[in-house]
């Protein structure tokens, strides 16, 4: 479908408005909406006359809000700058939340403890269980095999079955030079 401002790119924004029950639908392309919106459709939202407020709304029902933020006046002793700050990117978790996108792979690795309890509560779980990658399907599956099977190993110790915990270490080994040769 072609943009119906330009009639010439490809249609990549869908917007769709009800202003007292009239309802309209516009298909534009990225820089059509970026004309007749800015370049941060986020911003859509902040001129909506209504009482839901999308990006607090959101963000307080992810915990993302300003409140539970540490405040960069506390000093705390586990508080750093190393933990404030992505090394990668030099995004903060205030930047984050502001632009409601992390700045690179590495902000989900900076700030995991922030993100986690989020995930898991909307989730259920932080553990990936969509598709994987055709390129690194051996290397996951075998990481998740072991992840199993080190806690099948544990509670096998705790349970004093050694015979069995001596049988579900040498897979593990088995698995990791697998891993080491692939």
């Amino acid at each position: 479908m072609l943009c119906e401002k330009c009639n010439k790119n490809i249609a990549n924004v869908y917007l769709k408005n009800n202003i007292n029950g009239n309802i309209t639908e516009n298909y534009l392309c990225s820089s059509c909406a970026g004309e007749l919106y800015g370049q941060n459709y986020m911003n859509l939202f902040d001129n909506v006359d209504s009482d839901f407020n999308f990006k607090s709304d959101i963000f307080n029902m992810l915990n993302f809000n300003k409140t539970s933020l540490p405040s960069a006046s506390s000093s705390s002793p586990a508080k750093t700058a190393k933990n404030n700050i992505c090394p990668m990117c030099g995004s903060t978790f205030n930047d984050i939340i502001q632009s409601a996108k992390a700045g690179c792979a590495k902000c989900y690795e900076t700030f995991k403890n922030e993100f986690e309890p989020n995930v898991i509560r909307i989730h259920g779980t932080a553990r990936h269980t969509g598709k994987i990658p055709q390129n690194l399907n051996t290397q996951i599956t075998a990481k998740r095999k072991i992840e199993e099977l080190n806690i099948k190993l544990k509670k096998m110790i705790a349970d004093q079955n050694f015979e069995e915990a001596a049988v579900i270490r040498d897979e593990i080994k088995k698995i990791n030079s697998e891993r080491q040769k692939g």
